[in-house]
């Protein structure tokens, strides 16, 4: 219709099932919707604690502060505790805990630019990390190269995904890559990957820090809000206090099974939307019949 009025609307015809089978269906999508929305909630949760554990080690140095008052640090066994110093000492941005550098994001991660372009691939499948995909669930999609516009770049193991466009709006992904299917992302990510004795469960936690964060929104280039981008280089070059190799492992061994989990959670959201966008249709055309 070249107008859809409502009076239009009210007049289309609409096919369907009863009263009973329509509460069955919505049943059976609602319970999906549940273990979805339950998985969101649970991927959130498990993040913070992460973000609150890396904020506490590493940016108010908690544990160094309890052992230079003579207090035990909490919730740390002893072999953990012992890894942290328990004095400080002055540096260039301040006091950090004895032992301890200050460096630059260049010495913990750097960035790969391996570009592709997926439609010289038409008939193989990609997982496609793109913003509209962070915004929608952080769950790539997976998609034949013959559907992917322009050059991408390829995500490698050992990688976080940070956006260079509009660092108002956080975007860090953790990607989760697949074992059979490449990954390629939009060009509007970084693609940071860890060097060695760096995990990037500790890279995409300092990522998400509050610390980092306070000094990332001031990098942007472009005036307008739809248009502000970060300098990759100006990311590398982004002080930063390094701790011990000792206590970056203890953070991964502790941080690493949540964001597992987190993965794990998200696979599993992701199966179960599939299922249901397929299910939808089948129930409400009667092609499938549920018991009422």
């Amino acid at each position: 219709m070249p107008k859809l009025t409502q009076g239009n609307l009210n007049r289309l015809p609409v096919i369907a099932p009863p009263l009973a089978e329509q509460k069955a269906i919505a049943s059976v999508l609602g319970t999906l919707d549940d273990m979805i929305e339950l998985n969101r909630r649970m991927n959130t949760t498990l993040e913070a604690m992460a973000r609150a554990l890396f904020q506490s080690w590493f940016v108010d140095f908690d544990p160094v502060r309890a052992k230079r008052d003579d207090r035990q640090p909490g919730h740390l066994d002893p072999a953990t505790a012992a890894i942290f110093p328990a004095s400080f000492q002055d540096s260039g941005i301040g006091q950090i805990p004895e032992g301890w550098t200050v460096g630059k994001v260049s010495d913990l991660a750097r960035l790969i630019r391996d570009a592709i372009n997926p439609g010289d691939f038409p008939i193989e499948t990609f997982d496609h990390f793109s913003l509209p995909a962070f915004d929608n669930g952080r769950i790539p999609k997976v998609e034949l190269g013959s559907a992917i516009m322009s050059n991408k770049f390829i995500v490698t193991p050992n990688s976080v995904l940070l956006s260079k466009l509009n660092p108002h709006i956080p975007r860090i992904w953790l990607p989760d890559l697949h074992a059979s299917r490449r990954s390629v992302c939009s060009t509007e990510f970084m693609v940071a990957c860890s060097r060695p004795g760096v995990s990037r469960e500790y890279l995409f936690s300092l990522f998400t820090s509050s610390a980092f964060a306070s000094i990332y929104g001031t990098l942007v280039t472009g005036t307008t809000g739809s248009h502000q981008r970060i300098r990759p280089e100006s990311v590398l070059d982004m002080k930063t206090v390094i701790p011990s190799a000792a206590l970056i492992q203890a953070f991964t061994d502790i941080a690493k099974p949540m964001f597992d989990r987190i993965n794990r959670n998200t696979e599993q959201s992701r199966t179960l939307a599939a299922l249901r966008d397929t299910l939808l249709p089948k129930l409400l055309s009667g092609e499938i019949r549920l018991a009422c």
